[in-house]
């Protein structure tokens, strides 16, 4: 089911949708999904860690280093 609710965007971004051989609507709908769900796995990450904080302790910060800077 979709719901008609008004916004504003940025004219630059508007021109660039619009550009699009999508709809308008549909592009929108998709990036704010994928937004969502970005930040939905995000707060699912923070609370998973806090899980582990909370019962092997604090993460060690010289391993996630390790890690961020092979995943870069």
């Amino acid at each position: 089911m979709k719901r008609t609710v008004s916004v504003s965007l940025d004219e630059d971004l508007v021109r660039a949708l619009e550009a699009g051989s999508e709809s308008l609507s549909s592009q929108v709908n998709e990036a704010v999904r994928i937004e969502f769900m970005r930040r939905r796995r995000r707060v699912l990450l923070d609370e998973m860690l806090d899980e582990y904080e909370h019962s092997e302790g604090p993460v060690d910060e010289a391993l996630v280093d390790k890690y961020v800077e092979l995943l870069a």
